[in-house]
C-alpha cells in the first residue's frame, strides 16, 4: 500500500514543499520551491526507476533534489549554510513510514 506526504521545509534559507507518495524507499518525490507562497521551480525523482540510495531517509532525498534544483536554477539562496529543517505546522499530509513521528492527518 502506498503512502503520501505533503510538507514544507526550509533548506539554505529557502522554503520548499515536498510531495512524496509510494512505498518507503521507492517513492515518487516532487520538490517545489516556494517564494511568498507561490510555487516556482520544481524537480522530481522516481525512486523506483531512477538511480538513488533507496535506504536513504526522505530528508536526504529532499536535500539531494534541492541541491540539484538550486544549481539548475542558479538560485541565490538566503542562507547558503542553512541546513534542512521541517516547517512546523506546514503539513498537508505526513504519513510516510520514513518519518519517525508520522501521523495521518
Amino acid at each position: 500500500m502506498g503512502l503520501e506526504m505533503i510538507r514544507e521545509f526550509k533548506y539554505r534559507g529557502e522554503t520548499f514543499k515536498v510531495n512524496a507518495h509510494g512505498v518507503a524507499g521507492h517513492e515518487e518525490v516532487f520538490i517545489i520551491h516556494l517564494v511568498d507562497g507561490e510555487e516556482l521551480a520544481e524537480i522530481s525523482i522516481d525512486r523506483m526507476t531512477e538511480e538513488n540510495d533507496t535506504s536513504a531517509p526522505i530528508e536526504a532525498i529532499c536535500v539531494m533534489l534541492c541541491d540539484k534544483l538550486i544549481a539548475e536554477e542558479n538560485m541565490d539562496c538566503a542562507d547558503v549554510g542553512g541546513g534542512f529543517v521541517w516547517v512546523e505546522g506546514a503539513r498537508a499530509r505526513d504519513v510516510l513510514p520514513s518519518n519517525k513521528d508520522a501521523l495521518a492527518h
